[in-house]
Parts: structure tokens; sequence; C-alpha cells
């Protein structure tokens, strides 16, 4: 620890407070990405998360109130860390969590959207409590990988000791073992690929062991039967050695890989209109690649659903309806939805509509420019941890796009959610530790009357 650390540290043994600060942030991270993943309320004979969370069982209360209590408890036993970390948060992300408990004023629902606020606000205060130099600096990145492992080796087990409970017979035999569903096997088994290669791909753990993570990782993914997930491994996989640039180097960098696909995708859209005479459609778009995966051009009637979630915008386009306050179920203010679809969503299948119907255009803006201030953090932290930058960036681009698709992000303690939070966070601790560490080496050099060395003249 640095001098400018040591500034923070409290005054107690070093060691002894290195390995309780150390346990409990792996603690947090194992509590709360396992409660996102497992059913809610620990029920599997309910494996549809988004239900609980409207009801807020007391299983659920008791999971996350622990996670927020004992990371309260950690952000008050290192409060200048936190309180300096808070400082230099992504302004934007501080904002839009506030204009979410803003919402609560004009809320249909301002007890629920006020629930679901404390929960933003307490996943934010775990992911400032675990941040670095509290957390290591790869801690929260193993750790996952650590908890979503020993979900898949419990889901393994349970896949083939209990059926009943780890295989959903209705679609064809598809493992889900102890998570919600299928779906959510097959993301984590995804992930863990990813995150084997990136360990294979460094020093810290046996090739041979990395090698067997993907090989199980990949099994599972198989076992999962999930479409979306195997695409989520290959992009994911895709993303993560071009962000690290192990195969470009020299004058093709990133941004040039990027702005030579950019270029090329105007031009076939420019082909496109000059052929067609038209911009193209949608369902034409969309085909070739569901086509791949076995997927209507309409998402599985997603797109129904976007439009009629749509017409629900234009009653209060500009601050939204309120925060969680419409996917609640019969009697709530998706009930025309429900009406004319004759089934109970709970939500739109899209992030982003979703954020546009609860927070307005002016919560879509805010969330736009928390993106916008998360992507400038990622390339500074680029040029300091370009290898732990890199699943950072691949995490971030494959949660916009899967939320074209399904709504995660902001919405309550969804495992997407948790990580885009406690990553916001993680990244702008690590840039303010460097800086830290940078005036620290800087100041002995800038002190008038001394020389090179530093040593007073």
């Amino acid at each position: 620890m640095n001098t400018a650390t040591e500034q923070l540290a409290p005054s107690r043994p070093a060691s002894t407070f290195g390995h309780i600060n150390t346990f409990v942030v792996s603690l947090l991270v194992v509590l709360s990405m396992t409660f996102s993943l497992l059913p809610p309320g620990l029920n599997w004979g309910n494996i549809d998360p988004q239900g609980s969370y409207a009801e807020g069982s007391l299983v659920f209360q008791i999971q996350f109130g622990s996670v927020f209590l004992i990371g309260a408890w950690l952000a008050r036993r290192n409060w200048r860390w936190s309180l300096l970390h808070a400082q230099n948060l992504n302004p934007l992300l501080i904002a839009i969590i506030l204009y979410c408990l803003i919402t609560m004023l004009w809320s249909p629902y301002p007890v629920v959207t006020l629930k679901r606020s404390v929960q933003l606000i307490g996943l934010t205060l775990v992911g400032i409590a675990i941040s670095p130099p509290v957390g290591g600096k790869h801690q929260l990145i193993r750790t996952m990988l650590g908890t979503l492992m020993t979900l898949m080796a419990l889901s393994f087990v349970v896949s083939l000791v209990l059926p009943s409970i780890g295989v959903d017979y209705e679609l064809g035999g598809a493992w889900r073992g102890v998570v919600s569903q299928k779906n959510t096997l097959g993301a984590i088994s995804a992930l863990c690929i990813v995150l084997w290669i990136k360990e294979s791909l460094g020093t810290t753990f046996p090739r041979s062991l990395c090698y067997f993570g993907i090989v199980f990782s990949l099994f599972m993914l198989i076992m999962a039967k999930s479409s979306t997930a195997i695409l989520v491994a290959t992009l994911g996989t895709g993303i993560y050695l071009l962000a690290r640039r192990r195969y470009l180097t020299g004058e093709f960098d990133g941004r040039r890989v990027t702005l030579g696909l950019v270029v090329i995708a105007l031009l076939c859209l420019q082909i496109f209109y000059v052929v067609q005479g038209r911009l193209p459609e949608w369902d034409e778009l969309f085909a070739p690649f569901g086509a791949l995966f076995h997927k209507s051009s309409d998402l599985t009637g997603r797109t129904d659903i976007w439009r009629l979630v749509m017409l629900e915008v234009r009653q209060h386009p500009i601050l939204g309806i309120g925060y969680g306050a419409f996917w609640l179920g019969e009697g709530s203010p998706s009930q025309g939805i429900i009406n004319i679809l004759h089934w109970i969503p709970l939500q739109a299948h899209n992030g982003y509509v979703d954020i546009l119907n609860e927070l307005g255009i002016v919560g879509l803006v805010i969330l736009a420019g928390v993106f916008i201030v998360h992507i400038l953090n990622l390339v500074k932290l680029t040029r300091i941890d370009r290898e732990e930058a890199a699943f950072h960036w691949t995490m971030l681009i494959l949660i916009l796009i899967s939320n074209l698709s399904e709504s995660e992000m902001f919405r309550g303690v969804l495992f997407q959610n948790i990580f885009f939070l406690y990553s916001s966070t993680e990244i702008s601790a690590r840039l303010t530790v460097y800086r830290m560490e940078q005036a620290e080496r800087e100041k002995p050099a800038q002190e008038p009357g001394n020389d090179a060395n530093g040593v007073s003249s």
C-alpha cells in the first residue's frame, strides 16, 4: 500500500484488516450474484423471477436485505474510501438513481417505486464497498467466475440426481439445474467460457484447469439447449479477443476495425437503398440471424409487446409513468396489454422500451449519458489494465445487445444490472486509485528546491 492509500487506511494491523476485507468482498459478490440467479425466494416451484420481485416475498427481502446490510457495514468500515469513491462515481449513474427515486412523486405505485429505487441504491452502495483497494483489482471477476462455476457444478448434479427440478421436459429435456430457467444456465455457461478463455491467456491458473473449465462450460451450454446463449458465447469470445488486441497489432487497432465495420454496414445499407428504393425492414435484417438460431423474425412475439408498450408511452412521454410501476401483473397499469395478449407479461422484453415507458424521455437521455461516461471510463481503464478492461468491454456490449430483447438494465436485482453497477463502481474506483498513485509518484519531482532525485539542494 503506497503513501496515498495509507493515509486513508484505518489504524489497525494491515494483514488482519486486509483478510477481513477480502473475505467480506468475496461474500458480497457470491451472495448477490447467487441470489440473482437462483429462483426468487429459493422457490423452485416458481421459476418466474419477475413475478416474485413484484410480490416482494419475505425470503427475497431477507436475501438482499442481508446483502445491503453487509455492504453498508463494509462501506462504514472503510468509510474514507467509500466517501472518496462516491465522490468520483459516474455522475450520471447517481443522476438516474435519483431520478428513479423522484418518479415516486407521480408513480401510481409510489411504494413499489421506492422499493425498486432502494434496490438500486443498495446495489450501488455494495459496489462502492467492494471496489479497490478494499477489494482486489481482479477480485470481482474471479469471484464471479468461482460463483458461476459452483452454480454450474450444482446444476450438473441436480440435473442428474433430481431431474424433476433440474430438467425442463416441456422444452425438450433442456437442463436448468438449480437456476431459474434453461436460458439462465446457458447464459452463465457462456460467460464462464469467456472467463476461462481470459484466464487461459494469463498465468494465474494452470492451463489444464482453464481447458477443463472451458470444456465443462461448453458441455453445460449444450445441455441447456439455449441458442441465445450459444450466440452469447461466440460473440462474447470474439469481443474479448478483439478488445484485448491479442491478434490486432500495429496499424490495425480496435478503433480502426470498429470504424471499418461501421463503414461496411453503412455501405450495405446504401446499396440496399439504391437497389430497393427504401430502407430495410426489421424482418429483413433479422431473418438471416433468426434462421441461424431458429428464431422468428418477430423475436417470438416480442415486437407485438413493444408496439403495445409504445402506445402506453404516448400517455407519459416526457417523465414516464414511474420507475418499476408498470409491469405488476393483473390490476396494474399493464392490464390493457394483458387483456390484448391474454397472458401476463412482466416486462417489455426490451430494456430501452421499458426505460422509456417508466422514466420517459428524461430517463432515456440520462441512461444514454450513463453509458457514454461508462465507455469513457473504460477507455481510460484500457490504458491501465487492458486485460481487465477487455472483459468489462465484453460485458457492456453483451448487456447493450441483450437488452434489445430482454429487460435487465436498471431492473431490480437481476444479474446484468448487478454486474453493470459493480462494474461501473469498480472502474471509477480503479481510476481514482490510479490518479492518487500517479500524484504520489510525481510529488517529489514537483517540490521546489529538490533535484531530479527528490533530494533537497
